[in-house]
């Protein structure tokens, strides 16, 4: 038995393909990642798409990209004669329909991480839905964008070793300071209009620090705007070292994932989002999203619409914040993350097995 894993850009944009070579390994099944070298990495893999393409190509020289990609597949596919295959995410799936049907009908994987081409090609990316043998979404929200024409398996996108250990952690002995309050965005800095509210909202506010950490299409207009402003509370990071991604969260108070109102956000479970979990971090999040419903029904910070008053709003909520019940449940929702992984491996081997 030997699989396929067809991945839509470079190994390391793609984290959650590890959710899935670790079952592999510890379950001795052979595979392959094949994958487009978009960034020019020369990432070590079975097989690498040489081609390079700029992210901010225009939507018809990216579709042609896939395409291209997708001739590259085939050819891989057919000489190695792969069992089973793993595609994920529906810019590989559209483009290889025709040959999944042919030659892999029932004996693949489709896993859908992000909001992508699909909503373009729901016919499309319907029929592929039904040729699957399992269909797996990193997110509950992600189902109500998509044809319902089969049952969805949830993968959520972490680490399951981190997971345990968040789960077995019973130390009580942190503090949730409500005098140097660290608000902490951390990864991709995008989203300029809600970002530059953040920053209106907490710049120069006493007990007050605003931490940018990381780089993205909108750091340096926000950087501009924190210094037009004059906001001495603001500071921005730059670039980390993934391995330091941990202690930067650990000096935090709260985590900013304050998004804009979009389908791709409203539905999808952010890096941050676990991280605020498994670090005991309270999170701002955007009331109304898959997000701001599990921070409200869980109890686990601010679900906003807006910025108005949030320097109030944070003081008061680190004010009243109930260590027992924040920890009750949290655990309780990293004890059904687990649940969900555990029937997530189960579908994984059942399909490999079979």
């Amino acid at each position: 038995m030997k699989l396929g894993l067809l991945l839509p850009t470079n190994i390391y944009f793609c984290p959650y393909v590890k959710i899935y070579t670790d079952i592999l390994d510890k379950n001795n099944i052979q595979y392959d990642i094949i994958y487009p070298d978009k960034r020019g990495l020369k990432e070590e893999a079975a097989y690498r798409y040489t081609r390079k393409i700029d992210d901010k190509s225009n939507k018809i020289a990216k579709l042609l990209y896939y395409w291209d990609y997708s001739r590259f597949l085939r050819k891989t596919i057919k000489k190695e004669q792969y069992d089973k295959l793993i595609v994920f995410g529906p810019q590989v799936a559209i483009f290889l329909k025709s040959f999944l049907k042919k030659h892999y009908k029932n004996e693949f994987i489709l896993d859908y991480r992000d909001l992508s081409i699909e909503q373009n090609f729901k016919g499309i990316y319907e029929g592929l839905m039904r040729l699957a043998a399992l269909h797996v979404v990193s997110s509950p929200g992600f189902i109500k964008c998509l044809p319902n024409v089969c049952e969805s398996v949830l993968s959520h996108n972490f680490d399951i070793n981190i997971l345990k250990q968040a789960i077995d952690d019973n130390d009580l002995s942190y503090i949730i300071n409500n005098k140097d309050i660290n608000v902490l965005t951390i990864g991709g800095i995008r989203d300029y209009e809600q970002n530059a509210a953040i920053i209106e909202a907490l710049g120069n506010q006493d007990d007050f620090l605003v931490s940018f950490v990381g780089r993205g299409i909108d750091a340096p207009r926000l950087e501009e705007f924190a210094k037009n402003g004059n906001y001495r509370n603001v500071i921005f990071s730059g670039y980390y070292d993934k391995k330091d991604e941990a202690s930067i969260i650990q000096r935090s108070t709260m985590m900013n994932i304050f998004y804009p109102r979009k389908l791709s956000h409203d539905t999808a479970l952010s890096n941050r989002f676990y991280n605020s979990i498994f670090f005991r971090k309270p999170m701002i999040t955007t009331a109304d999203t898959i997000q701001g419903k599990y921070t409200k029904d869980y109890k686990l910070g601010l679900a906003i619409s807006n910025t108005t008053n949030l320097a109030e709003n944070i003081k008061e909520y680190l004010n009243s914040f109930d260590k027992e019940e924040y920890e009750e449940n949290r655990k309780k929702l990293l004890k059904d993350f687990y649940s969900d992984y555990k029937l997530f491996e189960e579908k994984v081997l059942a399909f490999c097995k079979r």
